[in-house]
Order: C-alpha cells, then structure tokens, then sequence
C-alpha cells in the first residue's frame, strides 16, 4: 500500500505540480501580455488541479493527517480512546467506499455519454476513475488504521 501512495505522491509532486505551475505562468503570460489567452488553460488547470488533490488524500489517510476536530477526543482515555479511534477510521473509510461508489458510477455515466471538456476534447471519465481508485486507496488506508487500532485495544 505505501509503494502505491508513494507512486501516485510522487506523480502528483513531480509531474503534476510542476506542468500545472507551467501552465498557469504561461497562460498568465501569454493572456494579459500578449493578449493571446490559451482557450483550453482554464479546461486543462482544472483537471491537474483535481488530480494534484485528489491524489495526495490516500497519503494523507495512511498517514493520519486528515483535519479533525477533536471535540471528543478528550472524553476518552486509554482503552476507550483506542476504540473512539478505530470507530473514527471506520467511518471515514466507509465515507470513502460511499465517495468512490458515487464517483465510479459518475464516471461510467461520462463514459456512455461522452462527457468532455468544454474547449479541449479530453473526456472525464479517466479523471472519474482516477478520483474513484484514490478514494478505494483511502478507505482502504483508513481500515487498515483503524485494525491497526483494534490491536493495541489487546
């Protein structure tokens, strides 16, 4: 699991990250210096957007750094504690399976129908798909966790 989070991090950090700040600086450039606006850069920027979010949240999950608010943290202790952890990574994952379960049937939608990009012709589906494989890899991340919690109840 962690080669996986490792490949996509990577990616998303050395690939994604970089062409993303390219294009916005060019497009920036080239639209209020030139007066020649690239049609498709507002297309193109939100789709590496999405997938420089999207595919950072199972890294995040297998590392714990999701953002909580702890209200009820301090209510448990010891034991107690253990177990409000695992039910906590429990329902997060199952939050994942739902967002995934949505997002894959999105995507399967987009692909019968064609769904595209309004000035480039890049379909959406494979984005779908990709959010739906990060958010399997976070509940996936998340589960783990909260076995990993169960066991040090012992």
């Amino acid at each position: 699991m962690q080669r996986i989070v490792d490949f996509l991090e990577g990616w998303v950090a050395y690939l994604l990250l970089p062409g993303l700040a390219l294009l916005v600086g060019a497009d920036v450039v080239l639209r209020y210096v030139l007066n020649l606006p690239l049609r498709w850069g507002n297309d193109v920027k939100e789709l590496l957007l999405l997938l420089v979010v999207v595919g950072a949240l199972p890294g995040v999950s297998l590392a714990d750094q999701h953002i909580r608010v702890g209200l009820l943290d301090r209510l448990f202790r010891n034991r107690a504690g253990r177990l409000w952890v695992a039910l906590r990574h429990l329902l997060t994952g199952m939050v994942a399976v739902a967002i995934a379960y949505a997002v894959l049937l999105m995507a399967l939608d987009m692909y019968r129908y064609g769904d595209r990009a309004e000035m480039i012709a890049i379909s959406f589906w494979p984005f779908a798909a990709f959010v739906t494989l990060a958010a399997a890899l976070s509940a996936l991340a998340e589960f783990v966790r909260a076995v990993r919690a169960l066991k040090e109840n012992r």
